[in-house]
């Protein structure tokens, strides 16, 4: 029987291990995790009637590869939508909480009648995005930053109102760097194909393509799902799918080598022990899988070394629904940087979700930190607690003198950043790795940052290995 070694039990390593048991015959699988606990940073707090997510809280059913897995599972009953009323999140202008207009997808302008009443921007604000169906498509497909692109389109005021903390949101990143064809390539094409994101939605309108769009605003909330008893509980369903002795937890790999000069198999060591394997699949950082390929394919550690990571830090507070003075009939708030604060957004989450809190208290999640602040990491949970408070007064005119709950959370460097030519990187990263196919890597640094894009990594890496195997018979 073959032996396949997945490296990390995130979401990405847990889907790669469950893709190769598909198979038949399926190889001897061992998972090394170096932690206590499968799931990454999907991890759930239950704290008395409370259900915290210290991470993601749901997940994009638009790219279905996390969905289509739940269902392969057995676990689809388990999963719940968002609420059905107030579904709409409002950006902070000046102090006060505006609704994200109708008919703006992430960056594209879906209903211009809808962006033209909106007090989000001022006049020149639209009429410069209106403008964005003259503006000729550029005449390089060279990657540019996101914020390039948006101002260049849309104009900078749209990209400081609306576009700019949205994806801080997304990517708890830094727009001037971010890579556009790594984010968001779905606009980089529009341009291409159709001159502009105006024209481009005008086509797909033509094949009633984007009918859910038209009707969408920035948040999409209809295009997601949770699990609703916790994400926790969601990843151990799908980790127990696996064979009892697969998993190995608090098993740190240290190195990674071939078993031999001209092998093709590899020689895996822990902490504890020293293992072959025919395959492996590294499912970890890209720090950690740098330092592992370094001896073998410096090549490849160089460009693993370019993939920086950004902290950031969540506070979760759970206060009386009475408190809170201003409007709360949405699932939440983004916040632009023009603004001065040091949160990102805040998340209502029990608003989004049933069962997270009793129903006379509000679950509030406080996103600081990302590649903007860099600095909140290394502040005290004390510090942190008084300006998330400081943040819920002034914000949503919250009341009270202490929270019924509260916690601070820590993400140290665990969001990777596409900086602009991450797609050209990893392509070169590819071509090493074709040197190697009883090699692969996935997760959140390679092509995708969302569960969606993290399971699909997984499973695919787990194909391509089972393919070098079966040729190697």
């Amino acid at each position: 029987m073959k032996r396949v070694a997945v490296l990390g039990g995130g979401i990405s390593g847990l889907a790669a291990a469950w893709q190769l048991l598909q198979a038949e015959p399926h190889p001897h699988i061992t998972l090394f995790e170096s932690s206590g606990r499968v799931g990454g940073v999907l991890e759930t707090i239950q704290a008395g009637p409370y259900l915290i997510e210290k991470g993601a809280d749901n997940f994009a059913t638009l790219v279905p590869d996390a969905l289509d897995w739940s269902r392969a599972c057995g676990l689809e009953e388990q999963l719940i939508q968002p609420a059905k009323s107030n579904r709409k999140a409002f950006v902070l202008n000046r102090g006060r909480l505006l609704p994200i207009p109708a008919g703006f997808s992430l960056m594209q302008p879906t209903r211009i009648s809808s962006i033209l009443q909106t007090k989000t921007l001022s006049w020149a604000g639209k009429l410069r995005l209106a403008k964005e169906y003259w503006i000729p498509a550029r005449d390089t497909i060279a990657d540019e930053s996101l914020e390039s692109f948006v101002v260049r389109r849309l104009g900078r005021e749209v990209f400081e109102r609306l576009v700019e903390p949205i994806v801080s949101g997304i990517f708890t990143a830094d727009p001037s760097t971010l890579s556009m064809q790594a984010t968001m390539p779905q606009f980089v094409k529009m341009e291409q194909e159709h001159g502009g994101l105006i024209r481009g939605h005008l086509a797909a309108r033509q094949k009633d393509a984007l009918a859910a769009a038209r009707k969408a605003s920035g948040a999409r909330y209809d295009q997601f799902t949770a699990p609703k008893s916790g994400m926790s509980d969601w990843v151990a369903a799908l980790a127990a799918q696996l064979p009892s002795d697969c998993i190995q937890l608090n098993q740190r790999v240290t190195e990674l080598r071939p078993a031999g000069k001209d092998s093709s198999r590899w020689v895996v060591t822990t902490e504890r022990e020293s293992l072959e394997f025919d395959a492996v699949i590294g499912a970890i950082p890209a720090a950690p899988a740098a330092e592992l390929l370094r001896a073998t394919l410096p090549a490849g550690a160089e460009l693993l070394d370019q993939v920086p990571y950004a902290s950031s830090v969540v506070a979760a507070l759970v206060v009386n629904r009475a408190d809170i003075t201003r409007r709360m009939d949405g699932f939440g708030m983004i916040v632009p940087s023009r603004e001065g604060r040091v949160t990102l957004a805040i998340s209502y989450s029990s608003e989004k979700y049933a069962g997270r809190t009793p129903k006379d208290e509000i679950l509030l999640r406080v996103f600081m930190g990302g590649a903007l602040h860099p600095q909140m990491i290394e502040k005290s949970d004390a510090e942190l607690e008084k300006i998330a408070a400081t943040e819920l007064r002034e914000i949503l005119g919250w009341t009270g003198r202490l929270p019924n709950w509260q916690a601070i959370i820590r993400w140290n460097k665990a969001m990777p950043q596409y900086l602009v030519g991450h797609v050209e990187r990893m392509q070169q990263l590819n071509q090493v790795l074709e040197s190697y196919p009883t090699l692969r890597l996935c997760g959140a640094a390679y092509q995708g940052v969302g569960i969606p894009q993290c399971v699909r990594g997984g499973q695919q890496a787990a194909r391509e290995v089972l393919a070098s195997l079966a040729e190697d018979k």
